[in-house]
């Protein structure tokens, strides 16, 4: 009888080690997962907190900023295991408009995030072959990342944020 109540402890033991190890995995599920993901990835900025995201396709497109005034777009991909994997990110000083491409499923996206100031809209216009194609106008209010499939391989991008009092952000 001591055997099997022994065999038992440790059979209990090892399965509560299991959970612990398990449990604590960094499987990005949640935003403060990959806020955790941004820090242990990103070489630049510190303190990275995500202020808003969006889903394209199953990968999750994130807007952080950092306590050393840096701000970031990072993509994570879906994972096999019903979570999520950091992919990419771009990083700039905040005051700087960021301009990131990314592959998703394959197609080439564009995302578009300005952290440094509270604006109402932007217009993003793309150039292919020089030629000008028609000006794209995104509700910035709630200063969401602003996501366009790339118009080709080859091609130059234009964006201004308009602020409520009309200063440009270029």
């Amino acid at each position: 009888m001591k055997k099997i109540f022994k065999f038992i402890l440790l059979l209990l033991f090892f399965v509560v080690i299991f959970i612990m190890l398990f449990s604590n995995k960094n499987d990005g599920s949640t935003t403060e997962k990959r806020e955790l993901m941004l820090n242990e990835s990103v070489s630049k900025g510190s303190g990275w907190q995500i202020a808003t995201e969006t889903e394209i396709d199953g990968y999750i497109v994130s807007g952080a900023y950092s306590t050393d005034n840096l701000s970031s777009t990072a993509v994570f991909e879906p994972d096999k295991n019903n979570g999520f994997k950091f992919m990419t990110s771009r990083n700039c000083h905040n005051d700087e408009i960021i301009l990131d491409t990314a592959v998703i499923n394959k197609t080439a996206y564009n995302f578009i995030w300005f952290n440094g100031a509270k604006t109402e809209y932007a217009e993003v216009t793309y150039t292919v072959d020089n030629k000008p194609l028609d000006t794209l106008t995104f509700d910035t209010s709630d200063m969401d990342i602003i996501c366009c499939k790339a118009p080709s391989d080859d091609y130059t991008v234009k964006v201004v944020y308009y602020g409520a009092d009309g200063t440009k952000y270029e």
